[in-house]
């Protein structure tokens, strides 16, 4: 009896010291209209390493490196409504700081395959 609540004291006190703690979302202005119907959902993150939540050994990255880096490893000719997600995993001591990313992505293959659309040509004299 003492040893499973003992380890349930355990299992719960462990379990608390491991969480994760939302930051803040923030709408990114990456300019333009509206994507279209094929483009694609991508994510790009980086990481940082906290010790006992004071000492920052390295910081996750920039959101304009971020972005960056999106749209060369996706190939995006536009992004479209991105979103900066921070948040910090933490586990007893050490804390990961994570920034993320999350946009819509229009490949550069898709737009330049695509045919341009023309206006309707107007016949003259007809209604």
């Amino acid at each position: 009896m003492k040893t499973t609540v003992l380890a349930s004291v355990a299992a719960g006190a462990f379990s608390l010291c491991a969480c994760t703690i939302h930051h803040s979302k923030q709408a990114l202005s990456t300019g333009g209209s509206a994507p279209p119907a094929d483009a694609s959902f991508v994510t790009e993150e980086d990481s940082g390493l906290m010790l006992a939540g004071i000492l920052v050994l390295t910081e996750p990255d920039h959101y304009a490196v971020l972005l960056e880096r999106a749209r060369r490893r996706y190939r995006c000719a536009r992004m479209h409504h991105a979103q900066l997600d921070f948040f910090t995993d933490y586990w007893i001591i050490v804390a990961f700081p994570i920034a993320r990313v999350t946009l819509v992505c229009e490949r550069e293959g898709e737009t330049a395959s695509k045919p341009a659309e023309s206006a309707p040509a107007e016949r003259a004299g007809e209604p």
